[in-house]
């Protein structure tokens, strides 16, 4: 029985480019197999990325219409079509999904939160805002990239990959982010309140031992969009799903996306 082509958009997070999936697009790329048999797009936040030169929105709203402009409009109605999306990137899937009901079949937000249904506190864990501050003192402002990629890596990341930690430092070398633009995206990720439950339930995936953001934000989240059978637990990695296991997260699309319905 054949399969049907499938569609899928990729978001990042907050200050993140789409080079920062790294290992796990190359797994993506090379598995031709349902459901990664189409189309596979990771486009860059305004600001950031190959588009670092670009001024980032302001907010949520702004962010979701100038991706979906990249990414979806002109499709065929007849593939599968998959959002796929973490952090900063989950709030734009939610906004996403209820401006747009009809462009995806399936949403996966992984580690995300928002405004009025978590605490600030959760939002971003206190010690986890503290190093990411000191992370910006020394990329931002001291020029030190080495450092500041260290400091997010460590605080995103729960298993050593000295791998991973060169290729971000080397992104951020290749393509800089602007404060003025990490400003922007925080401004926007700070005011973003959840839309109505007006669209399909997501399917959301938390890290457990998140140190980054609260894994209660997901827990809010699900209560709010979430249905039976749409909430998975990974144990043991932190807020950077696809970094620290992309072999299990590929796995699990696979798996869910082919299991009957």
């Amino acid at each position: 029985m054949s399969r049907p082509r499938t569609h899928w958009v990729f978001l990042r997070g907050l200050g993140r480019q789409s080079g920062h999936w790294h290992r796990f697009r190359h797994l993506l790329e090379k598995d031709a197999r349902y459901p990664f048999n189409g189309s596979l797009h990771f486009p860059d936040l305004a600001g950031t990325g190959m588009r670092n030169q670009e001024k980032s929105p302001a907010t949520i709203p702004e962010i979701t219409e100038d991706l979906r402009s990249r990414t979806v409009v002109s499709l065929p109605q007849n593939e599968v079509r998959c959002l796929f999306a973490i952090s900063l990137g989950g709030m734009v899937a939610l906004d996403w999904l209820h401006r747009h009901p009809g462009d995806f079949d399936y949403a996966f937000i992984v580690n995300s939160s928002a405004k009025g249904l978590s605490p600030w506190y959760h939002r971003m864990q206190p010690a986890a805002a503290l190093d990411l501050l000191r992370a910006i003192g020394s990329g931002l402002i001291q020029k030190n990239t080495d450092r500041m990629e260290s400091r997010v890596f460590s605080r995103s990341c729960n298993f050593e990959n000295k791998e991973a930690v060169a290729h971000w430092i080397r992104l951020q070398k290749q393509y800089p982010v602007r404060i003025s633009n990490f400003g922007r995206q925080l401004f926007a990720a700070m005011r973003f309140s959840p839309p109505d439950a007006d669209f399909e339930a997501p399917i959301f995936l938390v890290s457990r031992n998140d140190r980054l953001v609260d894994p209660r934000c997901s827990d809010t989240l699900f209560e709010k969009y979430g249905r039976a059978g749409r909430y998975f637990v990974h144990p043991g990695a932190g807020h950077d799903l696809t970094t620290d296991d992309p072999e299990g997260t590929l796995d699990f699309l696979r798996r869910y996306l082919t299991a009957p319905r």
